[in-house]
């Protein structure tokens, strides 16, 4: 068994090491000033061995924080975009305008939205 005041130590000692040598997994810099790391906040992601946090691509929104990879950037459903990199809901993925679809996931602006054909409408979506 590992005693408090070691314990307290090997957590100094990671932090130390990470710093110099970048972050853990899903944390990164607040600033390029602070050397120390903070857990990522939800949108963000960051691989082991990052400086900084990484924003979801627009298209994605991720709700988790501390992400360790991509993977966790969830595409706005079909009939859906968003222009906002690092968006942390699926609030944040916008409608199509009525009349418009989006016949796939993960569309970053409102022109991806394409044109309902003749004869076919979208009220929504």
């Amino acid at each position: 068994m590992v005693s408090p005041s070691a314990l307290a130590l090997l957590v100094f000692a990671a932090r130390y090491s990470a710093s110099e040598a970048g972050c853990p997994a899903g944390e990164g810099y607040p600033t390029s000033e602070d050397k120390t790391c903070v857990m990522c906040g939800a949108g963000t992601f960051s691989v082991e061995g990052s400086t900084n946090c990484t924003r979801c691509p627009a298209g994605t929104w991720s709700s988790v924080r501390g992400a360790v990879d991509i993977s966790t950037c969830q595409k706005c459903r079909r009939g859906t975009w968003s222009s906002q990199e690092g968006a942390p809901s699926a609030s944040s993925c916008h409608d199509c305008q009525p009349g418009r679809w989006g016949s796939e996931e993960g569309l970053a602006s409102s022109s991806a939205c394409t044109a309902c054909l003749p004869g076919r409408w979208s009220s929504a979506y």
